[in-house]
């Protein structure tokens, strides 16, 4: 169970990231900049988290 929430995890963080660039860049207009800073915010947060917790469990 622990592997399926690291998975979710880390496609909900790279998601929201999607969301909020997405949503940022309809705002102002600025398509495809946020959307690229959300994607790599989001992939970042994922991976912390993801490395948060496998050096819980090792």
């Amino acid at each position: 169970m622990a592997f399926a929430q690291l998975g979710l995890t880390a496609a909900l963080c790279l998601l929201g990231g999607l969301a909020a660039g997405w949503g940022l860049d309809t705002a102002l207009g600025t398509l495809p900049l946020f959307l690229f800073v959300g994607m790599a915010a989001g992939m970042a947060a994922g991976a912390v988290f993801t490395w948060r917790e496998v050096r819980r469990y090792s």
